[in-house]
């Protein structure tokens, strides 16, 4: 078989690893940014991007997808990827750099499918039925009419549409020009193959996008992905300058301040020796660099340091040689360290208050939190969500957290709260049913 040159392709990857809520947006009419988001939880070696026009297009939320939820949401292995908007509509998706030999012919798979489940029909929160198919699979070209016999309308099959897209420039906005796109699917219920792409790579990095677009707000707007696949199908003939050795330098988090670490990344298609790093301050002094972590990214060979604290706010300038005469350089910008006035004081509390938030597990069905409402809601008015981070944070001397079921979760809640969120107060409870813990909730 090919190599998948995908990092966490198959979603496998323990969201703990990097525990990232990053997100790129892409405003309609305006320039794209970049943030975090509490209730997406973009997976390991991915980013979760949207384009955003509230009302029209609006934000969606993301986690995993676990086979002891629902093994039907996995096409291999323990788990898969979900990405809904709830009585809204979403363009969204997943997007990760590679990096390549230029000249190499590459094509991207994914497996995918929705549930698309509209309020107010008779099969309204069924799990298995989706409006366009029912209950049975549902896979249409885009373009393709519907099966005469379904049960639903033209525009029920459409509502939901899967792609993959290549960005042969390395580019990461998924509405550029530069992007080359697969043929858009229709897909229900069972996971099936997106159509695929092919491109050649322009230069050493390449972009890919997993995509779906709604046409609806259904009540049940959720995409399911999961073994997404890049591999290598031919090479063009290099150019004449790739036969010496050579490298990339590039930096992460995108925005620093004074007091922050920075990590910095050399690539190399080759197994270089003798590397060296140098990080220079406005100031022109040296920094001190340790030992790099040694790694392989599919083709690529990696060599990460972290560099810090840094000290200084302007220009930094890092330069990584190797044997055989590697040498590139790379800076970056480093902010001052924020004031009291800056946005950094954001999320602090008016004043001082006690917050009790009922967490409810992955999957929790809008009975489970109608349940909770109406177990404490005339007279104690918890907060109610599904975020772990959303119910941890706050600048608050009292954080009280009822875990409902927290088996449910991948990982130990408990200990989440310990390492993350220290000081909150952590309660969990066992309820079998929704009347089960609207009557739990209402004793407590």
């Amino acid at each position: 078989m090919a190599q998948n040159l995908l990092r966490n392709g198959g979603f496998e990857a323990d969201w703990g690893e990097e525990s990232s809520h990053h997100v790129r947006i892409f405003p309609v009419g305006a320039a794209p940014y970049e943030t975090d988001i509490g209730n997406i939880a973009s997976p390991p070696g991915w980013v979760v991007w949207f384009r955003h026009d509230p009302g029209t297009w609006d934000q969606p939320e993301s986690r995993d997808a676990w086979d002891y939820v629902d093994e039907h949401r996995v096409h291999s292995g323990r788990k898969g990827y979900l990405i809904f908007t709830f009585y809204r509509k979403h363009d969204a998706g997943l997007m990760q750099q590679v990096h390549v030999q230029p000249g190499t012919r590459l094509r991207l798979t994914a497996w995918a499918h929705a549930w698309s489940n509209c309020q107010g029909r008779p099969n309204t929160d069924d799990p298995r039925w989706s409006e366009g198919p029912g209950h049975g699979p549902g896979f249409l070209l885009e373009g393709d009419e519907p099966p005469t016999d379904s049960p639903g309308t033209a525009d029920d099959w459409r509502n939901f549409t899967f792609y993959v897209g290549i960005d042969p420039t390395g580019g990461t906005n998924p509405f550029a020009d530069t992007v080359v796109w697969g043929r858009g699917a229709h897909i229900y219920n069972e996971y099936a193959q997106v159509p695929p792409v092919e491109a050649v790579a322009q230069g050493d990095t390449v972009t890919v996008f997993l995509r779906s677009k709604t046409l609806w707000p259904f009540k049940h707007n959720d995409a399911y992905w999961d073994d997404a696949e890049l591999v290598i199908v031919g090479a063009e003939e290099p150019p004449e300058h790739e036969t010496t050795p050579s490298a990339k330098l590039s930096h992460r988090p995108d925005s620093l301040r004074v007091g922050d670490a920075v990590t910095l990344e050399a690539r190399s298609l080759a197994g270089l020796t003798n590397v060296h790093l140098t990080v220079r301050q406005p100031s022109g002094d040296s920094l001190p660099v340790g030992a790099p972590k040694i790694g392989r990214d599919g083709s690529q060979h990696t060599w990460t340091y972290t560099v810090g604290p840094l000290k200084e706010s302007g220009e930094y300038q890092a330069t990584f040689t190797a044997s055989g005469g590697v040498l590139t350089t790379h800076s970056f910008q480093v902010a001052p360290a924020p004031t009291a006035a800056e946005p950094s004081e954001r999320g602090r509390p008016r004043v001082q208050y006690e917050r009790t938030y009922v967490l409810l597990p992955p999957g929790a069905s809008v009975e489970w939190a109608l349940a909770a409402v109406d177990g404490t809601w005339e007279d104690r008015h918890y907060t109610i969500g599904s975020s772990a981070d959303d119910a941890g944070m706050g600048d608050l001397d009292k954080r009280r957290v009822i875990a409902v079921n927290p088996g449910l979760w991948p990982s130990d809640l408990r200990e989440f709260f310990a390492r993350y969120y220290p000081g909150v107060e952590y309660v969990p409870l066992e309820a079998a049913s929704p009347d089960d813990l609207r009557a739990k909730l209402r004793q407590m």
